[in-house]
Parts: C-alpha cells; sequence; structure tokens
C-alpha cells in the first residue's frame, strides 16, 4: 500500500516554540499541512476542530501533560483512532509503557532529527491506513456474513449425478460449462493436501453422516482460497441416505484476518519473531514432546546489555535497525547451530527463537545436549555479538548475557523451566557469579529466589523499627582538618542475621517498591539526630541525605521536607538533599522546580556520584545548587594514567566556574587526597578518614573539637 502527503493534516501539540517550529518546516518542507497547539487544552481543542490525520504530542507539558492528551483523544467518540506519535526525552521503561498506556501509536526520543521524522510519521501513517483497511474488511465481512450468498449443491447418491447454483461456480471462479461433472470435478481443484480430508467427508456422507469442513481450493487464475462446506443427508422412509445438500462460502478474507490477529497477538512486528505469549507456547509443545522421547529440551534468554545508549546517542530508528540486525544474527545462529540437535529441525513452521521485550530475546534448543555443552554454544552465541552492527553509517559494539535451564534436569513443565531460565539471567545481571555472561540455572538460585522473598518481607517488617539505624561518615575540609558535613547512611540489623550489607538490601528495597518508605524513614532520622545534636550542644554540621527516584517525583517532596524541620525543630541549612543525575534528567522542568523550592527553604542541594550520568552545563545551570559529589570511581582511579585524572580536573573546574562547591567520595587513599588537593578539591569524604560510624562515634568526633592530627595528613602530603 503506497502512501502519500497530499491532504495529510498533522497537529504539532508542544509547549515549546522551537520544538513546533523545527517540526513544522520539516513536515511542510515534506509536503504535510501543519498545524500548532501551544499546550494540552489548545491541542484538544484543535483536535476537535481541525480534524488532523495525525497527532504530534510532547510529553511534557505544564498542567495537562502529554499523557493525559493522549488519553482524552482516545477517548473521542468518532476520531479515537487517529495515530499519535508522543515525543519525549524520558527513556525509562516506566514512561514508555505509560506512552503506550496512555493509548500513543509510536513515540520518538529528543533531541529529534529532524531529517528522519517524515520516514517516521510516513510509516505510521501506512500502518494507519493498514488498520484502517483491516477495520473495513472487517465490516465488510460482518456485513456480509449477515446477508451471504453462499453456492449451494445437490448430490443424488443414487444417481451419482451433482448440481450447483450459479454462484457455486462463480466461487470457483469457473464456467459452468467447462468445469466438469460429478464429484471428481469437485475434487479435482481441491488444494491437494487438503484433498484427502474432503475425500473422507464425502465418503462419510453415503453413511448418512453430514459435514462441516474449511478446506482450500485452486482457482484457474492460481489463486488459493478457501472456503468452509457443510452438509446435510436427506434420507427415504427407511432410513437409507439418498440426497446430500450443501453450501459452500468463501471465508478467505475471515481466514487471513485470523492469520492477522494472530500475527498481531503472537508476534512481534519490528522483527517477525514471535513474542513472549507465543514462545511460551513453543516451550510447552516442546517439553511434551522431549518428555516422551526422554530428551532434554533448553530455554535461552539473553538480554543486550546497555542497548538504551543506541537510542539516546542514535535515536529510536537506529535502535530499531539495530534490534533487526541483532535477530537476524540469532536466527542465522539457530538454525546453524541449535536446529542442528533437534529431530524436528526439518520442520519450517516450528519457530525456535522469539522477541520477549526491547532487548530480551529467547531461544528454544529441542534435544539439547549436555548442559556443559549447551553452555559452550550458548558462549559462542555471545561471541557473534563481537562483530560490529553497522547502523545509520555507524559500528556499534554491543554485548550480552545469557541465562538458561533445561527440561527435566531443572523443571518438570514448560512454566517451570521459563522460570528458572529467567532467574538464572536475573543472577547474571546481579553479577552474582563474578561477572559471568553465561549462567546455568541451580537449585540454589530457588533458594536464593526463596531468600530474597523471605528477605523482603523481614526488610518491609523492619522499616520503622530499632533494626534500621543511620551512620554517619564524615566530610572533611583539608584546609582546615575539621570535619565540615556528613553523609547519613543506611544500616540494617535483622535479628537472627546479624548486619545485611545495603548492597544486598537497598537493590531489593528499589525493586520491591519499600525504597519510598525507607527514604522517608531515613529523613525523619537524620533530622531528629541533629536534634538531638543541638540539644546537647554539640557541634553543628550539615547533613546530607540521599533521596530516591520516587521520593523525589512524589510531588510532595518540598511539603514533606518543610513539615520535617519544622517538627524537629531543625534550621535547614543544616539539612542536604543529595540526588544523583539520573534522577535529575528524568524530568528538568520538575527538578528544576523542586531544587528552587528547596533552596528557597534554606535546604541545601547537591548532585550525586556527578559524572556519571549525561548532564551538561546548560542544565546545570539552571539548578539551584550547592555542591557535586565526584562519583567513587573517578576517584579510584586518580593517579592511574587512564584519564580520571582529567575527569576530576574538568569536574572541579566546572564547579568553581559555576560557584559550586565540590566534594570528593570515596577517597581511601593517600595518593587520591593528594591529587584531589592539588586539582583544588580540598573537601572529601572516604575511608582514609573514616567510614561510616555509629551515631554516638560520630558525636565524639564532633565534641572533640580538634583538627585532624598530623599523622592523617603527612601520610599524603609530607609537606605538611
Amino acid at each position: 500500500m503506497t502512501f502519500s502527503t497530499d491532504d495529510t493534516h498533522i497537529l504539532i501539540v508542544d509547549d515549546d516554540p522551537l520544538t513546533r517550529t523545527l517540526a513544522g518546516e520539516a513536515l511542510r518542507e515534506s509536503g504535510y499541512a501543519v498545524s500548532e497547539a501551544e499546550d494540552g487544552p489548545a491541542g484538544l481543542q484543535a483536535f476537535e476542530t481541525l480534524r488532523p490525520d495525525l497527532v504530534l504530542l510532547d510529553v511534557l507539558m505544564p498542567g495537562l501533560d502529554g499523557f493525559s492528551v493522549c488519553r482524552r483523544l482516545r477517548a473521542h467518540p468518532r476520531r479515537g483512532h487517529v495515530p499519535v506519535i508522543m515525543m519525549t526525552g524520558l527513556e525509562d521503561t516506566e514512561s514508555i509503557e505509560e506512552a503506550y498506556e496512555s493509548g500513543a501509536t509510536d513515540f520518538i526520543s529528543k533531541p529529534i532529527n529532524w531529517a528522519l521524522l517524515k520516514y517516521r510519521i510516513g510509516y505510521v501513517m501506512r500502518a494507519a491506513s493498514v488498520l484502517d483497511e483491516l477495520r473495513r474488511s472487517e465490516r465488510i465481512l460482518s456485513t456480509a456474513q449477515e446477508i451471504a450468498h453462499m453456492g449451494s449443491w445437490e448430490w443424488s447418491l443414487e444417481k451419482g449425478a451433482m448440481s450447483y447454483s450459479r454462484s457455486f461456480y462463480q466461487i470457483f471462479g469457473e464456467d459452468p460449462l467447462t468445469f466438469g461433472e460429478g464429484v471428481a470435478a469437485v475434487l479435482s481443484r481441491v488444494y491437494p493436501p487438503d484433498r484427502p480430508m474432503v475425500e473422507e467427508g464425502l465418503a462419510g456422507t453415503r453413511k448418512g453422516r453430514g459435514y462441516r469442513l474449511e478446506y482450500r481450493i485452486v482457482r484457474p487464475d492460481g489463486f488459493v482460497r478457501t472456503v468452509s462446506e457443510m452438509t446435510i443427508v436427506i434420507r427415504d422412509s427407511k432410513g437409507d441416505p439418498i440426497v446430500v445438500q450443501g453450501t459452500l462460502q468463501d471465508v478467505t478474507e475471515r481466514v487471513e484476518a485470523e492469520k492477522r490477529i494472530r500475527y498481531l497477538a503472537y508476534f512481534d512486528d519490528l522483527t517477525g519473531l514471535p513474542n513472549r505469549a507465543c514462545f511460551a507456547e513453543m516451550v510447552h509443545g516442546a517439553v511434551l514432546r522431549a518428555g516422551r522421547r526422554s530428551g532434554r529440551c533448553a530455554v535461552v534468554l539473553l538480554d543486550v546489555e546497555r542497548f538504551g545508549r543506541v537510542n539516546q546517542t542514535l535515536g529510536a530508528d537506529a535502535g530499531d535497525q539495530a534490534l533487526q540486525l541483532i535477530s537476524a544474527r540469532l536466527r542465522d545462529f539457530q538454525r546453524t547451530v541449535f536446529d542442528t540437535y533437534s529431530c524436528a529441525k526439518g520442520d519450517p513452521e516450528m519457530p525456535r527463537l522469539a522477541r520477549l521485550g526491547s532487548d530480551e530475546f529467547a531461544m528454544m534448543v529441542e534435544d539439547a545436549p549436555d548442559p556443559p555443552e549447551l553452555e559452550a554454544q550458548v558462549y559462542r552465541l555471545l561471541a557473534t555479538f563481537s562483530r560490529p552492527f553497522k547502523v545509520g553509517g555507524e559500528e556499534l559494539s554491543l554485548s550480552a548475557r545469557a541465562g538458561l535451564a533445561i527440561s527435566p534436569d531443572h523443571a518438570g513443565d514448560s512454566d517451570a523451566l521459563l522460570k528458572a531460565a529467567d532467574t538464572a539471567l536475573a543472577e547474571v545481571r546481579r553479577g552474582s557469579f563474578g561477572g559471568a555472561q553465561v549462567v546455568v540455572f541451580s537449585e540454589s538460585m530457588r533458594l536464593a529466589a526463596f531468600e530474597r522473598i523471605g528477605l523482603e518481607g523481614a526488610l518491609r517488617r523492619a522499616i520503622g523499627t530499632d533494626e534500621m539505624s543511620l551512620h554517619f561518615q564524615p566530610k572533611i575540609d583539608l584546609r582546615s582538618r575539621h570535619i565540615v558535613g556528613a553523609e547519613a547512611l543506611l544500616r540494617w540489623n535483622r535479628p537472627g542475621r546479624g548486619p545485611v550489607s545495603p548492597g544486598e538490601f537497598i537493590p531489593l528495597a528499589e525493586e520491591t517498591g519499600l525504597i519510598a518508605p525507607l527514604s522517608d524513614w531515613v529523613l525523619e532520622a537524620a533530622l531528629a539526630a541533629i536534634a538531638r545534636w543541638t540539644a546537647a550542644g554539640v557541634p553543628a554540621v550539615p547533613v546530607s541525605i540521599n533521596l530516591c527516584a520516587a521520593q523525589f517525583r512524589s510531588g510532595r517532596l518540598v511539603d514533606e521536607v518543610r513539615n520535617a524541620l519544622d517538627r524537629h525543630h531543625v534550621e535547614a541549612h543544616r539539612l542536604e538533599i543529595e540526588v544523583t543525575e539520573s534522577v535529575l534528567m528524568h524530568d528538568l522542568e520538575l527538578a528544576t522546580r523542586i531544587f528552587a523550592e528547596l533552596s528557597a527553604l534554606g535546604v541545601r542541594t547537591a548532585i550525586d556520584d556527578f559524572g556519571t550520568g549525561y548532564s551538561s552545563l546548560a542544565y546545570l545551570q539552571r539548578f539551584h545548587l550547592d555542591s557535586l559529589k565526584i562519583d567513587r570511581s573517578f576517584v579510584s582511579d586518580l593517579g592511574l594514567r587512564n584519564g580520571a585524572d582529567a575527569i576530576v580536573g574538568a569536574i572541579i573546574a566546572l564547579a568553581k566556574n559555576l560557584n559550586i562547591g565540590v566534594v570528593a567520595e570515596g577517597v581511601d587513599e593517600p595518593g587520591q587526597a593528594r591529587v584531589l588537593q592539588d586539582r583544588g578539591c580540598h573537601l572529601i569524604q572516604g575511608h582514609l578518614f573514616s567510614p561510616p560510624v555509629a551515631e554516638a562515634e560520630f558525636v565524639q568526633m564532633l565534641e572533640s573539637r580538634q583538627p585532624l592530627d598530623s599523622d592523617f595528613l603527612t601520610a599524603f602530603d609530607p609537606a605538611i
């Protein structure tokens, strides 16, 4: 189906005038008619009055955001099917899922490649045309089923003669004069693989049995059509069959529509691979076959590491092309390696590869070899990713990781087998096996999964109890040799087990949604500690806490901080809020507003783990910031001649130019402190001076009021 831009009207809804101007010019140049709306309400009004053929909709708009606008468009009683492409700078899975749940046809990431925009829109419009055509065909089919003109025929069993209606011949595309006589004439036009089925049905009518069949016929023009045939048998007074009457209807369109619907339900449009639902059915059948043959069936799940970077750097179109290339490479390996194990490898109708998610794939291996050999083959598969992928004129270096499980070794049914493979892949992602890229499921993983469930329950119960406590890691000013601040860090002492590593329970809290109540508890506990110190006359220093993404985006953060400060009677400047770059970049407008409100409240603000995200000078200038914290990954590499010194120096210079403080975290070695001091960073935090300590010990440090001793300083600067 071809598509023309003539008379195609596009409505651009975006609160950014520059984006509207650039998009409008690019689309007008491509021949589209373009209208613009500056916000959500204006866009809804324009949609009603202008009746556009496609809406290009921004996600982040003040007041009524793009998700809400899209939902209202989809609720339109007459034009809810109009394609909607959402423009977003958000790359997290949650935002993408919300866009599609809101009814978006597609989404395109900012910054937008204006040269490719017209092709993306053309693709969506062509797809919309196909769907419109499918809807129209379904309406025609529905009407035809009500007033269908069916061909009819009659067969005299006694005489062997057959008679047909005129419409019967039309279904076959034949002239009555040349069609032929008798059952043989019909059978000769039945598609050969279906002929035995029809012969059996006709033979049954001689014994008084009617039938209802769907089979294929071949017309003189070579086209194969699908027909539905139903028969009844008329008997004489003795009960013997004497006449067979039948009706015949061409149901090709319905059958093709059903195939299309099944394709949409069970296959991925981008790669043409089966999807998760289809793969689950495939595995179910394979496990049953393996059981009958006393063989093995394996499932390999793999994901492409850091695939989101492709979309971020090259755009969504390049990401789609990369996924298609990955699929082709996996198909080739499946066909040339894994299928050689299978007794059913000659069956072309049996797919064994699927795309389960954005960058997650699955492979099925029937009659799988022993686990060691299969693991070796999976490593060979991952090695194919070492060859660069050429996308959009660029060469991409990608890598993948895999988890695998085998039936009956690891599971007795398909559901358990898929869960086992998923568990193995999860262990790879967590780095539980020392960075191994392939992990074979084991029973210990199942036990670990149950342990994680138990740990989740224990963590849920521990929030707000004395199992939780705060430790404080001092921040040191190398010039004054005094403690000038501290970071509050959460610790959990689980009864019957002892201390639980933050590296174990913090990721679990993030995964299960417990991180928000934990963060709320940290805020309250930190302010309560500051209040105790103030009442006891302990020298005051600012205390920083880390906010989780959910807490920062809740919309209630500033009010909650204000209320907590009032509740504990703590001055605002004694609290510092640390947020990572990735949290800020999720919603720049929200981050800018929250930082401004916190600053107006008097609360200090800092960007944690700076240098590991994708902040830019333009973004930093928008925020009301007090300090940047150099990520420990850069600090640990100082003096190793791998570029870390230059990166750290650049961050320090950037902070000074913006009149922002800078703190280096993870300073554990004297040489690191020396480089930082030489570069102009005088505030440090790390084990070189002190690890995180309990509140009582930290209070003792503050009460001593003594500068750092000379042994500490001379450890990295003998000149002092």
